[in-house]
């Protein structure tokens, strides 16, 4: 598995910080903000002798798209050797990178990303503009002469605010219309929880986003999802944020939700289920949530995309002693070969599930309601944090939901 464990660390799925520590890369970020109703954010993930990855994300704040082209120069005679969730086309330095079968459409307020890596030599600067479908990306709906330098520069120095309730346009196919606020008390993560809490208490779900970006709102459709059937979810990062996340900020909002559980005054007073707590992240997400999987506030860990770099790391898989899922894109995820590595070094008992949709690396998560993988993480969810056995049937036994569909499942130690 040495071979897959290298694909990974040089790729952007790898741990953001992790990869810039190991190899003395550096960090980058632009944010092309939107002028026919777009943003688009790069940034270099990883950084090795003449290659480097990358990710992108591109979000619509015009009228829905279906089907989309993105278009930008090099600066420096960089290429694109590898890309996943697209098609890359490059004549010289410009590049060009149409969607994906399963992420073409981008509803109003909802993203689509892809990761690639590339070569370069000398430096390594990132692309001054963005086009979509043609227009230019440059901040604000209608707004074309903003300049890209201006609105990355605005967005590097914003402070995350401090809503009390959530944002305007609720969304979700749960029972409860969920969107995110944030809270001066837990600075740089986005908060998502149904608009009217109901009067059930809500399991906890803490998430890491892929790339290790501190982007809260970078798998908002996904997230969004999982609070609209009654869970608070915080995400690490601000909504729209950049720069990078760490484990750490996994445990402050475990802190943090359960402060404000106790605490009279708090809207969240007595209306949160401290003792269900799931961990879980995507790509560089899911090695933080690896890192504080063992805190005994974790009910269960999900690692969605991801496995540990290292053979040095297998201390974190020989600690586990709560449940897992993985939800892994199948052969085509750069991530698929780790994650089945760790698959197969998982402690004897420990219940454990696999599941692979060939989804490729960037999964369904910028989809209506986070797709194929939204819809399968709220069942996962209200089976270990809820105890509904009956969500629970989807993924337990040789007739399990999941069985014999266009996943491909195994399983570990399952029992309703």
């Amino acid at each position: 598995m040495e071979l897959s464990r290298r694909r990974l660390r040089t790729a952007a799925a790898g741990t953001l910080a992790l990869a810039l520590a190991a190899a003395g890369g550096a960090l980058f970020t632009t944010v092309a903000n939107a002028a026919a109703g777009c943003r688009v954010t790069y940034a270099v993930s990883s950084s090795w002798p003449g290659g480097f990855g990358a990710d992108v994300t591109v979000t619509n704040l015009g009228d829905p798209v279906n089907g989309w082209t993105l278009t930008w120069t090099f600066g420096a005679g960089q290429t694109v050797s590898q890309l996943w969730n697209g098609t890359v086309t490059q004549s010289g330095d410009r590049v060009s990178v149409a969607n994906a079968a399963y992420n073409a459409s981008i509803p109003t307020g909802s993203s689509a990303s892809f990761g690639f890596n590339g070569t370069w030599n000398g430096t390594n600067p990132a692309p001054a503009s963005f086009a979509l479908n043609g227009t230019a990306c440059t901040g604000a709906v209608g707004s074309p002469s903003a300049s890209a330098s201006a609105s990355a520069s605005a967005s590097a120095s914003a402070s995350p605010s401090t809503s009390t309730s959530p944002r305007p346009g609720t969304g979700g196919s749960g029972p409860y219309p969920a969107n995110y606020e944030t809270s001066g008390g837990l600075p740089n993560h986005t908060i998502y929880r149904p608009e009217t809490l109901p009067a059930e208490q809500l399991p906890i779900f803490v998430w890491g986003e892929g790339g290790c970006s501190a982007n809260g709102t970078a798998s908002l459709p996904f997230l969004r999802e999982i609070a609209s059937h009654g869970f608070l979810v915080l995400a690490s990062g601000a909504p729209n944020g950049s720069g990078t996340t760490t484990a750490a900020m996994l445990t402050q909002s475990m802190d943090w939700a359960v402060a404000e559980n106790s605490r009279q005054g708090s809207k969240y007073y007595g209306r949160l289920n401290t003792g269900k707590i799931a961990v879980a992240g995507w790509s560089c997400g899911g090695l933080e949530a690896y890192e504080v999987s063992n805190d005994p506030r974790v009910t269960t860990t999900g690692i969605f995309s991801s496995g540990l770099l290292n053979d040095a790391n297998d201390y974190q898989l020989r600690r586990l002693t709560k449940p897992i899922a993985y939800f892994v894109g199948g052969p085509g995820d750069i991530a698929y070969g780790n994650a089945m590595d760790d698959w197969g070094k998982l402690p004897a008992g420990l219940p454990a599930f696999m599941g692979n949709l060939n989804v490729g690396h960037g999964g369904t998560y910028t989809q209506t309601n986070g797709g194929e993988f939204g819809r399968v993480a709220v069942l996962y969810l209200k089976w270990r944090l809820k105890g509904d056995t009956a969500a629970g049937t989807t993924f337990v036994g040789p007739n399990c939901g999941l069985c014999g569909t266009q996943w491909t499942v195994q399983q570990k130690n399952l029992t309703l």
